[in-house]
């Protein structure tokens, strides 16, 4: 058992939901097949999504599944698919939302695509997805960390509403 494990007694694995949101720029630049989601135009400014996936400092898990929602009704009206990348280190990304999805390898982790297929009359659009490839991701996370991280990256073309406010959340099964 490591050091800073504090579930002492703890028998089998927990399910948790690690979540995280950003507020996409106040513009409605459509996004093209290929573009970053992000929460700043700047390349230097934007933000990636922060997980606090594991249980404890360096312990392991896996992610299963990715439910990810945004107060625009515009992503389920077109059917859209965004496609959610995760890193074990928090990637440097190369451009800002709506060009093109470019980052650092940072330890790279895996994908889970995700396409909105529910529509809410508050006007929320939401889907859930699973990993692009096999049944699971599995993740450790940094040297002395509990977090993974994640950036968007849209799979087809969308015009968005201004400012919108973009949830993901991940079902963890931690070790």
């Amino acid at each position: 058992m490591p050091n800073n494990d504090t579930h002492i007694g703890a028998v089998g694995n927990h399910i948790a939901l690690a979540g995280a949101s950003f507020t996409r720029p106040a513009n409605t630049t459509a996004y093209a097949s290929g573009n970053l989601i992000a929460n700043s135009t700047t390349a230097g400014s934007v933000v990636p999504m922060t997980f606090v996936a594991a249980r404890d400092l360096d312990i392991t898990g896996s992610v299963r599944r990715a439910r990810i929602k945004v107060n625009d009704a515009a992503w389920t009206t077109a059917g859209a698919t965004v496609r959610l990348h995760l890193y074990k280190t928090s990637p440097i990304v190369a451009n800002g939302d709506g060009a093109a999805w470019s980052s650092t390898e940072s330890e790279y982790l895996g994908a889970l695509d995700v396409t909105f297929d529910k529509a809410f009359s508050d006007p929320f659009s939401k889907g859930v997805g699973v990993p692009n490839n096999g049944s699971e991701i599995n993740f450790a996370p940094d040297s002395g960390k509990t977090s993974i991280y994640g950036l968007l990256e849209a799979r087809g073309a969308v015009t968005p509403a201004s400012a919108s406010v973009w949830t993901a959340t991940l079902e963890v099964l931690q070790n």
